[in-house]
C-alpha cells in the first residue's frame, strides 16, 4: 500500500510539474509557453542573448528597446 501511494504522488507531481513546463510542440517544431486555458503566456527575466551576426539567441525587451532608440535618432 505504501508503494502504491508513493508511485500515485509521484506521479501526480510529475503532472503538476508538466503542465508549468515549457513544452515541445513536435507538429510545429517549436517551444510553447502555453499554460492551463491561457493560449498565451509572457516569459519574463530572459537574460540578453547575443545580437551578433549568426545568433540564434533570444532576444528580451531591454534589447528591443535599445535598438528601437538608436533607428528613432538616426
Amino acid at each position: 500500500a505504501t508503494n502504491t501511494t508513493n508511485i500515485s504522488n509521484l506521479t501526480e507531481t510529475v503532472t503538476n510539474l508538466g503542465e508549468d513546463a515549457l513544452k515541445w510542440d513536435k507538429d510545429n517544431g517549436v517551444f510553447t509557453a502555453a499554460h492551463g486555458t491561457e493560449t498565451t503566456s509572457k516569459i519574463t527575466n530572459v537574460k540578453d542573448g547575443d545580437l551578433t551576426t549568426g545568433s540564434t539567441d533570444a532576444v528580451n525587451g531591454s534589447q528591443l528597446k535599445t535598438t528601437n532608440d538608436a533607428v528613432a535618432t538616426n
